[in-house]
């Protein structure tokens, strides 16, 4: 087919008139024309050959180089980003250092007398007679396994009076706040890190910020001075009926007299004793409370992050409840002692 579209030419031919629709021949080959002469008639037919069509370019043309303009000079490349710029601590530094800080701010609150005295009630209330009943059932079995590991071989050796010495300043000294802090650290201080975590994800602590109220005065400050006071009575609860199991099963298992048990326990305690004992309460429930409300705040990620931040605050609370342990028994008790000495009468 011929090309067709813009700068297509044409060109007319002569066609003859015998071929034109309008002109027909007679029988004897004469021209007739139907209301028309005989003539020639032109057809317009499109040329194989296209014209050149001009076409506008937007580029401006090239120029001689001595006329051309000089080059711009080439942007300077940005400058090097500060070291450590795009570097974050890991999470369990910037949680630690958020629970020093929250610790600080306790303190702080608690000099300043800046305490919300119906929560402390509240806390107090779930702190102690909440958690007093396990406190004192797992005081009572752990007396009571200890009593069966060592009484039989003191008995053997001719020891049995000091039976009650070594009983009492075992779970004075060791067993009674450490059982205590564990426990407390299981049941309260995961319901606190879970708490604030769930307020946290939610934004309710943003909430009491807009309402002008600070979230460490009313959610943190209540549950750590709850913990350091309610610790120390669980531990004397505890260490008494833990004194008092060990004495039963041992008078009916292993035939050492109760009266000498507790006398021998009365000969060996010391008033330090039982304050060394008090001072590690006070210090791991602290601990239990400044980690699990620490670990709270910090949660971000939904029920997930609630649910991670839960089971890190109670290990992280039960690693340092050890390590303080540790720190506080070098501390408090040093050199030779003389206590069994005085526990055999």
């Amino acid at each position: 087919m011929p090309p067709s579209g813009a700068g297509a030419a044409f060109l007319l031919r002569p066609i003859p008139a015998t071929t034109h629709p309008l002109i027909r021949l007679s029988g004897a080959g004469a021209v007739v024309a139907v209301n028309h002469k005989p003539h020639l008639f032109f057809r317009l037919h499109q040329s194989r050959r296209r014209l050149p069509v001009p076409r506008l370019s937007l580029t401006p043309a090239p120029t001689s180089s001595n006329n051309s303009p000089p080059s711009p000079p080439p942007a300077s490349p940005d400058p090097p980003p500060p070291p450590f710029s795009g570097w974050s601590p890991p999470r369990a530094i910037w949680r630690g250092l958020s629970a020093l800080l929250l610790a600080g701010q306790v303190f702080h609150r608690v000099l300043t007398g800046r305490v919300h005295r119906r929560n402390l009630l509240a806390q107090l209330r779930r702190v102690g007679p909440g958690s007093a009943g396990v406190s004192l059932l797992t005081a009572a079995f752990v007396g009571m396994a200890f009593t069966i590991q060592f009484v039989r071989e003191f008995t053997r050796l001719g020891l049995h009076r000091s039976v009650g010495g070594v009983l009492a300043l075992a779970l004075s000294r060791e067993l009674s706040p450490v059982v205590t802090a564990v426990v407390a650290a299981g049941r309260v201080g995961s319901a606190f890190a879970a708490e604030l975590g769930t307020m946290q994800v939610s934004e309710q602590t943003d909430t009491l910020r807009v309402l002008g109220a600070q979230p460490v005065d009313y959610l943190v400050v209540p549950r750590v001075l709850a913990c350091v006071l309610a610790l120390p009575v669980l531990t004397l609860m505890s260490f008494a009926l833990g004194l008092a199991s060990s004495a039963f099963l041992a008078d009916s298992i292993f035939g050492v007299s109760t009266s000498i048990i507790l006398e021998s326990a009365r000969r060996a305690l010391r008033p330090w004793d039982l304050i060394s004992s008090l001072l590690k309460s006070q210090v791991f429930g602290a601990i239990i409370a400044v980690v699990s409300c620490a670990w709270g705040v910090t949660t971000h990620g939904g029920a997930k992050g609630v649910g991670e931040s839960t089971t890190s605050a109670v290990v992280v609370s039960l690693v340092g409840i050890f390590v303080a342990d540790f720190a506080l028994s070098c501390l408090f008790f040093q050199g030779a002692g003389d206590s069994l000495k005085y526990a055999m009468g």
